[in-house]
């Protein structure tokens, strides 16, 4: 491998959420050349394409940060495409790796891979230990079949393959659309807009009783690239964020920090999910790695709405890759 200020990365998918955070961060550290690559220029789901690119290029790191992500309704109304575009990805990038031999390869996983009744906080040894929550099966899937190659392909060839699992992600880059973003965007959207258009109640789906555990897209970057420059044993780990909060409460905060006066209705008709999701931090926090970013510093809810404030109001977005 180069020294360190030659290391080549490609960060795939770096235009969206979690892979622009990650350039910008490496960007920052003035010690890699990254490659540019716009989903427009390369199909990931594409195997031909993807190996003979990653040949040519020669990168020493690749991350996967690309994927087709979304909320509860929109993961259960296309289980289809959430399985096969994120499998296809993941899949390819992961062979296109091994066969081209590149030193390392960092994969995104979810939380959303491990059971619906994990025991919490949710250890890694939790996966595959019983059914998975219904409204996310398929992206579930995806990402546990891309995870078990990655880790087949370190244990039989010894490659330094990594999958990390990370909480609930919020930060610049988020998608707010409300049929298919995540529960942080559609909420901060949903508040917002009704403070402007003067309304006396929000609707927010579910019961309000789940709890989810939050982290901001750069506390994230970080953790990949505190992986970048460890040797990790393990095959995949846990990135838990700095906060676990009760969606009633979550919306308790966002109502104060858009001043909205009126009323919170929850409509029990959509589902919540699963109803507490909490990852165990162990291994990463015995390598000497934690989140830092909480919800209520200015760095957290704050700044994530002064962003949507200044950058996404009045504009919609259609997100297929992060």
């Amino acid at each position: 491998m180069k020294k360190d200020k030659n290391k080549l990365v490609f960060i795939a998918g770096q235009n969206g959420m979690v892979g622009s955070a990650v350039y910008k961060l490496l960007k920052s550290k003035k010690k890699y050349n990254i490659l540019d690559c716009s989903r427009k220029k390369l199909d990931l789901t594409n195997q031909e394409k993807v190996y003979n690119w990653i040949k040519k290029k020669k990168p020493d790191i690749v991350i996967n940060a690309a994927g087709r992500v979304g909320g509860i309704l929109d993961n259960s109304r296309f289980q289809d495409e959430y399985l096969y575009i994120n499998s296809m990805i993941g899949l390819n990038l992961a062979n296109a790796c091994h066969k081209n031999d590149v030193h390392k390869f960092i994969n995104l996983g979810s939380a959303c891979i491990y059971p619906k009744d994990s025991k919490q906080p949710i250890k890694e040894s939790s996966l595959l230990s019983s059914k998975l929550e219904p409204t996310n099966e398929g992206y579930a899937l995806a990402k546990i079949l891309v995870l078990k190659y990655c880790e087949y392909l370190q244990k039989k060839f010894k490659k330094n393959f990594i999958t990390l699992q990370p909480a609930n992600l919020y930060g610049e880059g988020d998608n707010f659309d409300l049929q298919s973003s995540h529960v942080m965007p559609a909420l901060i959207r949903k508040f917002h807009e009704a403070v402007k258009e003067k309304k006396y109640t929000v609707e927010v789906w579910g019961s309000g009783i789940a709890q989810r555990e939050f982290l901001h897209v750069d506390d994230l970057a970080r953790a990949i690239y505190f992986c970048m420059n460890k040797k990790i044993k393990n095959s995949f780990v846990n990135v838990s964020g700095a906060d676990s909060i009760k969606i009633i409460d979550l919306c308790k905060l966002i109502k104060k920090i858009t001043n909205f006066k009126g009323e919170i209705i929850f409509n029990k008709n959509y589902p919540d999910g699963v109803l507490k999701r909490k990852l165990e931090k162990r291994i990463l926090s015995s390598l000497g790695w934690k989140a830092k970013i909480k919800l209520n510093s200015y760095h957290g809810i704050k700044s994530y709405y002064e962003y949507f404030k200044k950058n996404i109001d009045n504009k919609y977005f259609f997100f297929y890759f992060l």
